[in-house]
């Protein structure tokens, strides 16, 4: 097996330490969503610091702390920006104090779970992305 199978680029690091465009979602048609991925360094970083903090306040973390965590550290260190958001038919701009009230709110569960898929795909897919681009 070939070693580029199983260990990833620079180039594809980079994409998930900068983040990427990424589209295509089944459920929000011309959406994107620039996003890094969790396993970013930033991300990674901002996951652990927030989760220390809110284990120095109790022994075990709840399933509703970690969610709340992971939509803290979408809107903080996952998404970079957007296409395609309107309201009411208007685009919206990317604004991050806006993407933190959506993505921290319980009425922003599905806006969520489309920037955790970008995020995902962008972890799982980061070497497709590098060699789709060098090819271009």
């Amino acid at each position: 097996m070939d070693i580029n199978n199983l260990v990833l680029s620079d180039a594809a690091l980079s994409v998930i330490d900068d983040g990427a465009w990424v589209g295509d979602f089944k459920n929000a048609p011309g959406v994107r969503l620039k996003v890094r991925g969790f396993r970013s360094k930033e991300a990674r970083k901002l996951m652990e610091q927030k989760q220390a903090a809110a284990r120095s306040k109790t022994e075990q973390l709840t399933e509703q702390q970690l969610a709340e965590i992971m939509q803290e550290v979408l809107a903080e260190a996952v998404l970079l920006d957007w296409e395609g958001i309107t309201d009411n038919g208007n685009p919206v701009a990317y604004d991050q104090d806006l993407a933190t009230k959506w993505l921290t709110s319980r009425n922003g569960e599905a806006f969520a779970a489309l920037v955790l898929d970008a995020a995902q795909r962008i972890d799982k897919q980061a070497s497709d992305y590098v060699d789709s681009v060098s090819k271009n």
